[in-house]
């Protein structure tokens, strides 16, 4: 006797009566099937859901690529091997509904079918007629068992598909504003718990009772009990009777059980869409981060090896408004051009039909010393031709506007160079930018201006015209909202001290000459040497670093509208909870210190808003191609501006 389980009451005898064979003949394939499908699935549903469930339900700061970061691959991998996992565990089922649909045309009713099904143990034939260790339970005990048995596994069934399909709805939902994170947690979690613990529940009892049984059967009866029941289930074949658990249940159910696979598909397909789509799509943000963060290490030295000059430039006129000097820029983009300017330029204030030069090829373009050049030579050293182009150079009338901006404090670069307020279509990518070579020609102007002065005599207002280049250089490094426009600043101030070194050594003023050259070799060596020290920054860390570099004053201009600008660009995918849920709060608080620190300008305020939008501008973008439109469909965007399905209809197309 079992010290455990204590005898349980006797029984009263059940009819003698052949046993059933089990499983029935025709279905033996199927014997716990089910069982095979629910391991499979919950296998490939916790590996394929949990890592997704943290990416989009759990707060990451904005600019973060997701929990795996640069890592992206370790969550595709995951999700790959989760996704196998789950699609073997689909075609297991598929193929289990098949062959209860094949049991129900031999005839077997519902009951019978689950039964197999559901039989991990191989003991339910025993069960449901009541033999050897079961023969203890009265007919009420062994339909509750049988039915615990059946619903425990149905519950862990459906909990393990909830889990896909769960999370798939939530997906949707949470995309069109119906949940928060806690909200998709919910969904997901906790239909899924309920149904697991109620099934476990169901499994656990049933097998704990079934333990009892076996354990007093084997201590009461033993092997001659076997030996008996062996007979008279030979015995039996065919007959069946009413002492029969539950009965066979209803016959003929062909068409519901086709009915309930093909619901089982649509929810795998409902449920398992968008979880694949979210898999897929955490690996966007890295992706696109990695090719289109840039570094820009070589404009930041650039710029700090030219900071030495700025005590050479000249005191700034508060007077002169920032839309004057803003449209002084664009007037010397346009000296001597015979085109018109691009859709969305603004037309010059001023037009200067003739060029600085009349010979594109003198000055020499390409010559590092031109402009050292120009100003050591003497004009008799010149040819004829040498000496007209140096002229008109040096009387040209574009010469006012390097006047008035080499004594502006701010400019509005914005409002002079393009048209505002933006058309919705357009993006800050494809703004037309400054014209390098249009700048740096007008340079070498202001240079022959000095040139010829200085041959005439008058080496202070030679010196005055070069400084007042070198100060309209740093007008354009302080102010320009490119990095284009920032070099410009950097090529002019060069050929700005370039030109003054000449005027030194020509003026006798070998002092200031050497001192000037030694300053300016050191600070380009201080600025290589800082930047031999970093070590390059990967895509995860720039982004993270982004939004301080934006808020940053003493950055350039333009590398702080370059940033803000590409980080919108990767906004709607930097991660799966920004994909579905969109910016949060911290993001606001960035953006409105963005703001405040970086647009100074009407004109700023405007580049602001068009830099927001993204690599699609603020217009609804036409979805093109299938996993834009499959994203659509998932995130509910619809292509509107700034959701991920827009951006990848951009790069398609």
């Amino acid at each position: 006797m079992s010290a455990e389980h204590p005898p349980r009451p006797s029984q009263p005898p059940r009819p003698s009566l052949p046993p059933l064979s089990w499983p029935p003949p025709g279905v033996e394939r199927l014997q716990g099937g089910l069982w095979r499908v629910i391991g499979l699935a919950w296998t490939g549903s916790v590996v394929l859901v949990i890592p997704l469930l943290w990416a989009l339900a759990v707060e990451q700061p904005f600019y973060s690529l997701g929990p795996f970061e640069d890592n992206w691959e370790i969550g595709v991998g995951i999700a790959a091997v989760g996704t196998v996992l789950v699609v073997f565990a689909f075609l297991q089922m598929s193929v289990v509904i098949a062959r209860a649909t094949r049991a129900a045309e031999l005839g077997y009713g519902v009951h019978t079918i689950l039964e197999v099904a559901c039989d991990s143990s191989r003991d339910t034939g025993f069960l449901i007629q009541g033999k050897r260790h079961f023969a203890a339970l009265d007919d009420t005990q062994q339909r509750s068992v049988v039915r615990a048995r059946i619903r425990g596994a149905l519950l862990l069934l459906l909990a393990t598909l909830w889990l896909v399909f769960g999370f798939g709805v939530a997906t949707l939902l949470a995309a069109r504003g119906f949940l928060t994170p806690s909200g998709v947690w919910l969904v997901t979690i906790g239909p899924m718990a309920a149904m697991t613990l109620l099934g476990g529940f169901f499994i656990v009892t049933q097998n704990t009772t079934v333990r009892g049984l076996q354990n007093d059967w084997k201590a009461q009866e033993g092997a001659n009990r076997i030996h008996t029941e062996s007979e008279a289930w030979n015995a039996r074949l065919d007959e069946a009777g009413e002492e029969i658990a539950l009965g066979p249940g209803r016959r003929g159910e062909t068409g519901r059980i086709r009915l309930l696979g093909t619901a089982s598909v649509a929810l795998f397909l409902l449920g398992f869409g968008p979880t694949m789509t979210a898999a897929i799509t955490t690996a966007i943000g890295p992706i696109l981060a990695e090719i289109a963060v840039p570094t820009f290490l070589a404009v930041q030295e650039m710029a700090g090896g030219a900071e030495v000059l700025r005590r050479y430039a000249v005191e700034p006129d508060p007077s002169i408004l920032p839309e004057e000097a803003g449209a002084a820029l664009q007037n010397l983009s346009f000296v001597g051009f015979d085109g018109d300017p691009e859709p969305i330029e603004r037309a010059p204030e001023r037009w200067y039909d003739s060029g600085w030069f009349p010979d594109p090829d003198f000055p020499d373009p390409f010559s590092e010393a031109v402009a050292r050049d120009l100003v050591l030579r003497p004009m008799g050293d010149f040819s004829d031709e040498q000496r007209v182009a140096l002229n008109q150079a040096a009387a040209h009338p574009a010469h006012e506007n390097f006047d008035l901006l080499a004594r502006a404090e701010v400019a509005d670069v914005v409002s002079g160079r393009w048209i505002t307020p933006f058309p919705d279509s357009l993006t800050f990518q494809a703004l037309p930018w400054p014209r390098f070579q249009a700048f740096r020609t007008g340079a070498l102007g202001r240079v022959a201006r000095a040139a010829v002065r200085l041959d005439e005599g008058d080496a202070a207002g030679a010196e005055a015209t070069l400084r007042e280049l070198i100060s309209t250089g740093f007008l354009l490094i302080d102010e320009g909202p490119t990095l284009l426009d920032n070099l410009i600043g950097v090529e002019l101030t060069r050929v700005g001290a370039d030109g003054l070194e000449g005027l030194y050594t020509r003026t006798g003023r070998t002092a200031e000459a050497e001192a000037l050259a030694w300053a300016r070799e050191g600070a380009l060596a201080a600025a290589g040497k800082a930047r031999a020290g970093l070590i390059p920054e990967d895509a995860r860390a720039l982004l993270q670093g982004v939004p301080e570099l934006v808020e940053n004053e003493e950055a350039l201009r333009g590398l702080r509208w370059e940033y803000f600008a590409t980080f919108h660009l990767l906004g709607p995918c930097i991660n799966l909870h920004k994909m579905v849920f969109g910016a949060d709060e911290t993001y606001e608080e960035w953006r409105r210190r963005a703001e405040r620190t970086i647009v100074r300008t009407p004109g700023e305020a405007a580049l602001f808003d068009l830099a927001e939008s993204g690599v699609v501008g603020s217009d609804t973008q036409e979805l093109a191609g299938f996993l834009s439109r499959f994203l659509s469909l998932v995130m509910g965007s619809n292509g509107a501006p700034g959701s991920c399905a827009s951006l990848i209809a951009s790069l398609q197309s």
